[in-house]
């Protein structure tokens, strides 16, 4: 059975709270901008085509930016399981790819957490991470 992303967010955002973060108004990691309220973010300005549960997950990194997220909590915030899979692992990827942005961190043993450094040029990260997929000379290792 299929739930709509209108329900998803309900579920969401109680379960955020819940968790003690607040996802109320703009979430900001300059150059991101995060519109839960329309599950829109935007990079530069320009609009990122994310999934809700990408939104959402962002959201969440950004509501809270010092805290440390285990694999089991953003699998219970986010998809209202605790199911073990490696989904987090994947949409934190994608994240990434989507944004050119390494925005977070492995906590070892512990989870994910926002990296404090996040904030850089992500056009400048962006083209230097297109070198490397392509393998063109003069890439970074």
């Amino acid at each position: 059975m299929l739930r709509s992303v209108a329900g998803t967010g309900r579920d969401f955002t109680t379960r955020a709270t819940d968790a003690g973060v607040n996802l109320t108004g703009q979430l900001t990691l300059a150059p991101l901008v995060v519109e839960l309220a329309s599950y829109v973010v935007t990079l530069d300005g320009e609009e990122l085509d994310l999934s809700p549960r990408q939104v959402e997950l962002l959201a969440l990194f950004l509501g809270a930016p010092r805290k440390v997220w285990s694999r089991d909590q953003l699998h219970w915030i986010c998809w209202g399981d605790t199911a073990p899979s490696r989904r987090v692992d994947v949409q934190l990827c994608r994240l990434r790819a989507k944004t050119g942005m390494d925005l977070f961190r492995n906590v070892r043993d512990r989870g994910w957490a926002l990296r404090p450094a996040a904030s850089g040029s992500a056009r400048a990260d962006r083209s230097v991470s297109s070198r490397r997929r392509r393998g063109r000379p003069g890439a970074a290792g």
